[in-house]
């Protein structure tokens, strides 16, 4: 067995949005004899012997200059502990650290799902041996690296509760950073048009604003809500602990996903795995769900429409049969260590 380098944003299991990535090094673990952990900063873990964690210093508010440093000393330091090195979503770490690595002889493999191309991305694939992916759209590169695996989503974790009974009013919900690229003002819309139509209904929004601009938008969305007096319908919950989202798929009867990100979300599989409804707008999605559980980007009648249709129609286990067989985290796991021990 091999000897394997994980770098990765944070490790952290109550994190809503990188939570899962804990199940992933513990996935790996199995795989390789020792994995060792960059992370940009670290939280509370639960994580195998064989599992080594290091910060490169965003926890401790160390500047940026001494994250870079810290990385250049645990390359080196560490150097002979590991065979393979896995980066996983920030291509900036393939980037600086792969021309060192193809010298020293480790196999390189990056991860990365996201419509955006940029010339850190480029750089990356040219340092990379392997590139995984969730989707075709999730990797905008052509590339014969590319290696299309599928999301790796933990369908024990997530899954249907042991029985869904429905409430007397319809129990939306939606998963993701508040951002501009969610698209939140089309559910706000259609919601408006369900109001005016007598349906009792609620949405719960999970997730907070990153950045300066996000922060402006969740703003525009509360004023958005105040001024068509939609109050008693919307709940902005903020960000939760990772250990919680599952329930929250169980407790509602639908799941509307917005984004605008074009590749394949995590959010909308994890609520599949959950057996609940979903309508998406995303490019991606219209190639796994069938058409009457699509609604187009920026149409909110059409998504209301498709809301009060979907009411009375199961779709529940398709979904999450889908799901298990193309998305599971121990398949995923499989694939990606086959090729890196090759």
């Amino acid at each position: 067995m091999q000897n394997l380098l994980i770098i990765t944003q944070k490790v952290d299991k109550n994190d809503q949005l990188l939570g899962f990535f804990i199940d992933w090094i513990t996935g790996f673990a199995q795989k390789f004899e020792k994995v060792t952990i960059l992370c940009l900063e670290k939280g509370e873990f639960d994580l195998p012997e064989n599992v080594r964690v290091l910060s490169l210093g965003k926890d401790r508010n160390l500047p940026k200059l001494f994250w870079l440093f810290n990385f250049f000393k645990h390359l080196f330091r560490y150097r002979k502990e590991y065979d393979a090195v896995f980066v996983h979503m920030n291509p900036i770490w393939m980037v600086l650290g792969g021309r060192l690595w193809r010298r020293w002889g480790k196999r390189t493999a990056l991860w990365y799902t996201s419509k955006g191309v940029t010339n850190k991305l480029r750089q990356a694939e040219r340092w990379s041996e392997i590139i995984f992916t969730a989707s075709r759209e999730s990797f905008r590169i052509p590339s014969e690296k590319l290696v299309i695996t599928g999301h790796g989503i933990n369908t024990e974790f997530f899954k249907p509760p042991a029985s869904r009974q429905r409430s007397r009013e319809l129990k939306i919900l939606s998963v993701g950073r508040i951002a501009p690229v969610k698209n939140y003002e089309t559910l706000i819309a259609a919601a408006k048009i369900l109001a005016d139509r007598g349906l009792k209904f609620s949405v719960t929004l999970i997730g907070e604003p990153a950045l300066p601009e996000d922060i402006a938008y969740a703003r525009k969305l509360e004023d958005k809500i105040n001024r068509l007096g939609l109050d008693q319908y919307f709940k902005f919950l903020g960000k939760i602990n990772y250990a919680q989202l599952p329930e929250y798929y169980q407790r509602h009867d639908l799941f509307v996903h917005l984004s605008k990100t074009g590749s394949l979300d995590k959010t909308l599989l994890e609520a599949m795995a959950c057996s609940l409804p979903v309508l998406s707008s995303n490019d991606s999605a219209k190639s796994i769900l069938p058409p009457e559980l699509i609604f187009a980007e920026n149409n909110p009648g059409e998504l209301a429409e498709k809301i009060q249709a979907l009411q009375d129609r199961g779709y529940g286990q398709t979904l999450r049969a889908y799901v298990v067989e193309n998305h599971n985290l121990g398949k995923l796991i499989d694939k990606i260590s086959g090729f890196i021990n090759e």
